[in-house]
């Protein structure tokens, strides 16, 4: 830039020593009033050129920097066969203006254009991305005699390998092969499992890996900018966008009453659970659990998931069984109110028009009572054992004593019955 502008200044002297006094032509009348029109056309270029700089307008500005630099070269020629007393600050005040023009042309050509200043969730993607991976998990249930392959997501929160997923995605795996960033596939251990809030925890033997810092989700509000990345039908590094239309959702859970969820419009689909949700300041503030519909999205939250680390670290990733028995159906629920009810009616094709109280079933987890039973996400359970349900607490105290319950289940092709007898677990 400083060698330009030299140069340039070196030309603005050169037309002052060539064009105060040209003893050979003659004067022409009023040419300083032609010069100074003329100046202000080259000042109006100027102008023109700094207003667009802002808006990063290339043609403009190679525009408005050519009319300034044809003014000098028409001064040249015009002095070639006039002359005149001009006024020797006035050339140097031109090469300046030149010189200004230049530099601020040459500051245009190397500034960042518009994808560069507004794709800030691909800036968020570039720094998150290296620490999300992708799980398969092959899984054994000896109640049922299956082997099953299943995956999900997680991201590293701990550089000696250390990586969050969901409790649903890892519960009871024989076997989990993790897919890192760069294409590297790694054995997995399983080191801590919580079936309550749905959060595990997986090792790798790496060091020195990237990782996703936790924020916190008790300063998320309702409308910010949410970024949700995992691996949806095995399509590793999937990315998609949302904001968050409740920070605090009530009533989801899996065995008894989960603590508020993040509501959000990002789309996640089968594999997503256990991958991130970030703010735009790359932060995790959430993990992707599950979906009602297209819009109605959910995650766990990041001060949930810090509790659980704390918890995991405590105890050296084991967690002690507790005294009662836990009893598991596999399902994810939310209470049917009007405002849920509307907007399912608009957007799941599945969900059953003629319910009015109830509870929507949000996930159904692979292997479970529930799976096996034929359950489907969008299911509306109106009765248990013959009774209204109105809230998730009648489902939870209906399933507390491990016995087999009879499910009423409206879909949008009928009505029906279904018996499940819960899983212990511990």
């Amino acid at each position: 830039m400083t060698s330009l502008r030299g140069k340039t200044l070196f030309l603005g002297n050169f037309i002052r020593r060539r064009c105060v006094i040209d003893s050979r032509g003659t004067v022409v009348k009023n040419t300083n009033s032609f010069l100074s029109q003329k100046a202000d056309l080259g000042l109006l270029g100027l102008n023109k050129l700094q207003a667009n700089f802002q808006n990063r307008r290339p043609y403009f500005q190679f525009l408005s920097a050519s009319i300034l630099s044809s003014c000098v070269l028409y001064f040249i020629q015009k002095k070639r066969y006039t002359s005149a007393n001009i006024d020797t600050y006035f050339w140097n005040d031109l090469g300046l203006r030149l010189g200004n023009a230049l530099n601020l042309r040459a500051e245009c050509a190397q500034s960042p254009g518009m994808r560069a200043r507004f794709n800030f969730i691909a800036d968020i993607v570039e720094q998150a991305q290296p620490a999300v991976v992708f799980l398969e998990v092959v899984k054994g249930n000896e109640r049922y005699g299956l082997k099953q392959r299943a995956s999900g997501s997680g991201f590293i929160v701990r550089s000696d390998g250390l990586i969050l997923t969901n409790a649903h995605v890892v519960a009871g795996a024989s076997r989990v092969q993790v897919c890192l960033n760069d294409g590297e596939k790694v054995q997995g251990v399983v080191q801590a499992v919580d079936q309550v809030c749905d959060l595990a925890t997986v090792k790798v033997q790496r060091n020195n890996l990237p990782t996703l810092p936790l924020g916190k989700s008790s300063e998320v509000r309702p409308g910010e900018w949410v970024v949700a990345l995992g691996s949806p039908f095995n399509l590793q590094k999937t990315v998609t966008a949302g904001i968050v239309s409740n920070p605090g959702r009530e009533t989801m859970g899996n065995l008894t009453k989960s603590p508020p969820m993040i509501q959000h419009d990002a789309i996640i689909n089968v594999g997503n659970s256990g991958g991130p949700l970030i703010n735009l300041d790359g932060e995790a503030i959430g993990i992707n659990t599950m979906t009602l519909t297209s819009g109605i999205s959910f995650a766990l939250p990041a001060d949930l998931a810090v509790d659980f680390l704390n918890r995991a670290k405590r105890v050296e990733g084991k967690f002690p069984k507790p005294a009662p028995k836990r009893h598991y159906v596999g399902l994810g629920v939310m209470s049917l109110t009007p405002d849920l009810q509307m907007n399912l009616k608009k957007m799941a094709p599945n969900f059953p028009t003629n319910v009015e109280q109830g509870i929507v079933i949000g996930s159904v987890y692979v292997g479970s009572p529930a799976h096996q039973a034929g359950l489907v996400p969008t299911d509306v359970i109106t009765h248990i054992n013959g009774k209204v349900v109105t809230s998730t607490s009648d489902y939870f105290k209906a399933i507390e004593t491990g016995e087999k319950i009879t499910l009423q289940i409206a879909r949008s092709t009928g009505v029906f019955k279904v018996s499940i007898v819960p899983e212990d677990v511990d």
